[in-house]
């Protein structure tokens, strides 16, 4: 299930400076956009547009302090999510680069913009290029989601052995890259109106006109820290996005996503099982457990800063993704509603 990687490895290639516009839809993100804002290089032709989706807080100061061109998204209560505010966004665009990004991402590097258009230039500068960032985490329960993280990059089988040529890749949400004609072409944002989770839907209209959709891993490049609010944040925003995706991830990658999971308390049973049964069974099902441990420790760091605690504690990981998991499937097919940034959305 994780057999590739695709990591942005164009470091130290000269192709000169690239035009971008760099769209950020942002709903009370005052305290998220001075570190984003400070990682963009202001030594390069980079156009920052800040779309205000009716935030209560200081996000607008904040944004013009930075030096970004601020807009108020027009309220429209026909629209879910943050398309809206990057619809609007690309309107605003001076740019024929594209590049949306999240109010949580930073910028690992200041050549990380450019390394990026560079990447999007070996793809022929066309299609969609989209990016997972790399998850910076600070405080130890930020570790829960490590499984989610992992299972975000999995599922959308680009980096599985079952992957074909054949495949209609789906797109991560947090960095897309485009040009202003293929936007235009496939209506981009617009044809995610109605959806949560928009990057399956642009990635779909990009397929309709065979244009190319790639992905990414962040690291090195992009990092984000995802719901440093608190616990009930980070449930809150795993709930939103994960029974939804795990609908559109393809079977066979779902199979391979279970199976391995299911190795975190497969561990536990075997070395409970072992107690009775004497000390050879138990050293074998406690190496079992610590190799097991590994390998979950070697797949959560390709992914964020998740710590070593983390992975040896890999079934109480396990029990809360499985919990918040059980929260999601129950609000997406039984409550049919959800909640993102304070606004509720029925589904």
């Amino acid at each position: 299930m994780y057999a590739r990687r695709a990591i942005i490895n164009n470091f130290g290639k000269e192709r000169g400076q690239t035009a971008v516009s760099v769209i950020v839809p942002a709903r009370n993100e005052a305290e998220n956009l001075p570190k984003l804002l400070n990682s963009i290089s202001k030594e390069q032709e980079i156009e920052v547009i800040v779309m205000d989706d009716g935030s209560t807080d200081e996000t607008q100061v904040v944004a013009r302090y930075y030096g970004a061109s601020v807009y108020t998204v027009e309220n429209d209560t026909t629209w879910q999510g943050k398309s809206h505010a990057c619809w609007q966004g690309s309107k605003y665009a001076t740019h024929d680069l594209l590049m949306f990004v999240d109010a949580d991402v930073q910028f690992a590097c200041d050549d990380s913009i450019q390394n990026i258009a560079n990447q999007y230039d070996l793809q022929g500068g066309k299609g969609l290029l989209s990016i997972q960032p790399y998850h910076k985490i600070k405080k130890l329960y930020e570790n829960i989601s490590a499984i989610f993280n992992l299972m975000t990059i999995v599922g959308m089988n680009q980096f599985s052995i079952t992957k074909s040529v054949n495949n209609e890749q789906g797109a991560f949400g947090p960095v897309l890259v485009t040009n202003k004609q293929d936007y235009k072409l496939t209506q981009g944002h617009l044809k995610a109106k109605n959806q949560i989770i928009e990057g399956f839907a642009i990635s779909k209209a990009y397929h309709k006109y065979d244009l190319p959709v790639n992905l990414y891993e962040g690291q090195d490049v992009v990092n984000f820290r995802m719901y440093p609010q608190g616990y009930k944040a980070l449930v809150e925003g795993w709930s939103k996005h994960f029974a939804l995706g795990s609908q559109i991830t393809k079977k066979s990658t779902l199979m391979f996503v279970f199976l391995w999971l299911f190795g975190s308390p497969g561990a536990i049973l075997a070395v409970l099982l072992s107690i009775n049964l004497g000390l050879l069974y138990i050293l074998l099902a406690i190496t079992l457990y610590f190799i097991y441990a590994l390998q979950f420790h070697i797949f959560i760091r390709r992914t964020g800063s998740f710590n070593l605690i983390a992975s040896l504690c890999h079934p109480l990981l396990f029990t809360c993704f499985v919990a918040i998991f059980f929260k999601s499937w129950l609000d997406v097919n039984v409550f049919k509603r959800t909640l993102w940034k304070g606004r509720r959305i029925d589904l």
